[in-house]
């Protein structure tokens, strides 16, 4: 660029080479790498603005495209600060904006008003609750979550776009096999009645009419000049390839995103697309049309983490081979070095948490100088736990308290109406959980019966249980299982005493056929928490004790929220930044998650690697990873996290010692998903495998991927990609 003018200076106004060339860069495909903290917002508005103000180009003629509603105010705000108020910014818009503003112009065209209704989660609900009583079904939440995935899994495939723009369809022309089936059926077409369509509709809708309406398809292409995707490590191969078609007449796509920061695989992103950028713009091509190709910027310079914490993120995330390969840096050196901590038990773990963040305040610091992160829900009970036994003031940031979920007032309510038949707050919230059949009429005539006779309402329940007023009802079940169980419950320890509440009142089943498994981790955690504590208290922990205590822990919660440490989940902290992060409950199954890993294998140890990176990436200016000894939620000993080991041990300031055995254990955990190509053993490496025993490593063939191991039987030809093989220490 020879000349910059004035205006441009001011768009240039800090920003660094990488950036520059990135803003400028404004014909053709441009796929930016930008790395955690390194102004992808920044870059992107710059160069909005630099498209406005040096070439003159109409903000109705640029699409930019966020991936939640806060990302987009955000990048409005900061353009409105940059090039006045009166610009309008509509179409930097979320996915699901743009294509319910598309639908509000064409959607006549399939027979839908253009006052369509977009249905929200309350929407959904009550079109359930219409085909449920319709099919003479209850509803609980469980099956309406359960319900909402099935009819997204059935909208992945358009098909269903066709029979609901077609007026005279003829539904019952549908087959459906199962109780589900009917179910979606009838729920699309009462969406067909009241003309609404939920979030999947938005975008399957304006795909729909892209693929049949090329008329409509020509005029948003031409419209949109210029197209820019932010967060595109998140994108599904469904929405790119709308993207990428609403580009092919400009030719102008530009999209920025870090392969390093996918967290959400699990969910439909596809982080081909990012990595292998240039395949997929050449994917589909029309006839006759020239290969495509793209422009790489790389953003590096990070302005938010001091050196130590990016060179631990660094270490960690280059274990990955699904991604673009770059550095974190930053031009500010100094910092106090990453601290690991390995402590003998959680409660080792949340005192030294808690030590160093009373240290601070009391230094003058901050409490909400602090965040807390952790892998999944559950684990934050420790950390809650510790917080209020600390006089620590806390918020769950996305969230809610531990002990504020629905399924753990629901199982302490069990436990209390066992410890005390005449708890009527506990007998009204678990009664129907899971449904019994017991509903309002039943529920007012019950509650009259036992005012009137001056009883509680399970002793009321206990005489009304087998007369016509309950009939049909599973009310008898019940009366009998908490019988059952207060007569056992002086004979049982109180973490017995829950297993049988949730095998008797058939809660546990309630919750796995929900299909809501952190539902369930919660429980478990809930249910670990009170062996531990049995384990300290030994015979002296009783019911009554239990929830006593559990009481006080409650009740110790302050009011005031405005100065306090911010706990979260990971996937909440995306996006977010805080001056002191402690990573916590880094163990071996909990983080990588051994579920992930079992449905995934590889590809979700990256995901869940890349996890720990966005997770370490939070911090500014001290980070600290913690994890204890103990046993975990399936009873297992907790090991450390193989992230752990992942980074380079010169970066860390351990605190604790570390066994031996453990970092042996790393050894065989690092290659349990290595890929199939890749050597693990080498000639001369003593090995065990899971049938023929030990052996020694004769001979390594790259080129047919085979081990050749003598065992005691003979030489065996062993595959690459064989899974059964240990070293032997």
């Amino acid at each position: 660029m020879s000349t910059i003018s004035g205006t441009s200076h001011e768009i240039f106004k800090e920003l660094n080479e990488s950036q520059i060339n990135a803003v400028t860069a404004t014909e053709g495909y441009i796929r930016v790498i930008a790395g955690a903290g390194t102004g992808k917002t920044k870059t992107l508005t710059h160069r909005y603005a630099y498209l406005i103000n040096e070439l003159g180009i109409s903000p109705s003629n640029i699409l930019c495209i966020t991936f939640t509603n806060k990302a987009a105010n955000e990048m409005k705000r900061r353009i409105k600060t940059m090039l006045g108020e009166e610009f309008d910014t509509s179409f930097v818009a979320t996915l699901h904006s743009f294509c319910t503003r598309v639908l509000r112009e064409e959607i006549t065209k399939l027979f839908y008003p253009d006052n369509f209704i977009v249905l929200d989660n309350i929407d959904q609900k009550k079109i359930l609750e219409e085909v449920y009583d319709e099919m003479g079904i209850k509803m609980d939440t469980a099956s309406f979550k359960f319900m909402i995935d099935q009819i997204r899994y059935y909208k992945n495939l358009l098909t269903y776009v066709e029979y609901l723009s077609n007026p005279n369809f003829d539904y019952t022309t549908l087959k459906t096999k199962t109780q589900s089936d009917e179910i979606i059926i009838r729920y699309i077409k009462k969406q067909r009645k009241y003309f609404g369509l939920d979030f999947f509709d938005l975008i399957n809708f304006t795909i729909y009419l892209f693929n049949n309406y090329l008329d409509v398809l020509l005029k948003w292409q031409k419209k949109l000049c210029y197209i820019m995707v932010d967060e595109f490590q998140d994108i599904t191969a469904k929405e790119f390839k709308m993207i990428r078609r609403l580009s092919e007449y400009n030719r102008n796509l530009f999209v920025v995103g870090d392969p390093d920061q996918n967290i959400y695989e699990w969910r439909g992103a596809n982080m081909d697309v990012i990595v292998n950028f240039e395949k997929w713009l050449n994917n589909e091509c029309f006839e006759n049309q020239l290969e495509l190709k793209a422009q790489d910027i790389i953003l590096s310079r990070n302005y938010r983490s001091r050196e130590p914490i990016l060179l631990a993120a660094n270490s960690l995330i280059e274990k990955n081979c699904n991604r673009v390969v770059k550095h974190l840096h930053t031009d500010v050196s100094g910092g106090d070095k990453v601290i690991y901590l390995h402590a003998k038990s959680d409660k080792d773990e949340i005192k030294y948490i808690c030590s160093k963040i009373k240290a601070h305040v009391d230094s003058g610091g901050k409490y909400s100088d602090y965040a807390v992160l952790y892998r999944s829900g559950y684990v934050s009970r420790f950390v809650e736990q510790g917080f209020l036994g600390a006089d620590i003031p806390y918020v769950v940031y996305g969230g809610v308290g531990f002990y504020e979920r629905m399924e753990i007032k629901d199982v302490l309510s069990y436990m209390r109406l066992v410890d005390n038949i005449d708890d009527d707050l506990s007998f009204k919230r678990v009664i129907n959980v899971p449904r019994r059949k017991i509903g309002k009429v039943k529920l007012k005539a019950l509650t009259e019966y036992a005012e009137q006779n001056d009883l509680s309402l399970f002793r009321a329940l206990s005489s009304l249980c087998d007369t016509a007023l309950f009939k049909g009802s599973k009310a008898k079940d019940f009366v009998d299982a908490i019988e059952r169980l207060r007569e056992t419950a002086e004979n049982l320890s109180v973490s017995e005493l829950l297993q049988n509440i949730l095998l008797e009142t058939g809660y546990e089943l309630y919750i796995r056929e929900s299909g809501d498994i952190d539902r369930l981790d919660n429980i478990t955690e809930l249910l670990r928490s009170i062996v531990t504590q049995e384990i300290e208290f030994g015979e002296n922990l009783t019911l009554s004790t239990f929830l006593q205590d559990i009481t006080l822990f409650k009740d110790s919660d302050t009011e005031d929220k405005s100065d306090c440490v911010r706990i979260m989940t990971i996937h909440t902290s995306k996006g977010l930044e805080f001056d002191n992060v402690f990573l916590v409950g880094l163990t071996e199954g909990v983080f990588p998650s051994a579920r992930s890993l079992e449905e995934r294998q590889n590809d979700a140890l990256e995901e869940e690697r890349r996890l720990c990176f966005v997770a370490i990436t939070r911090a500014r200016k001290k980070l600290y990873l913690t994890e204890s000894e103990g046993f975990g939620v399936k009873g297992f000993s907790k090991t450390p996290s193989r992230f752990l080991f992942d980074i380079d041990e010169n970066l860390l300031e351990i605190v604790g010692v570390i066994p031996e055995e453990i970092k042996a254990e790393y050894i065989i955990l690092s290659r349990m998903f290595d890929k199939t190509d890749t050597v693990v053993y080498s000639v001369g490496d003593q090995i065990r495998h899971k049938a023929f025993g030990e052996g020694i490593v004769e001979e390594v063939d790259e080129k047919t991927k085979t081990y050749y191991i003598r065992f005691v039987n003979g030489i065996k030809p062993i595959s690459f990609s064989y899974k059964g093989l240990s070293h032997v220490f």
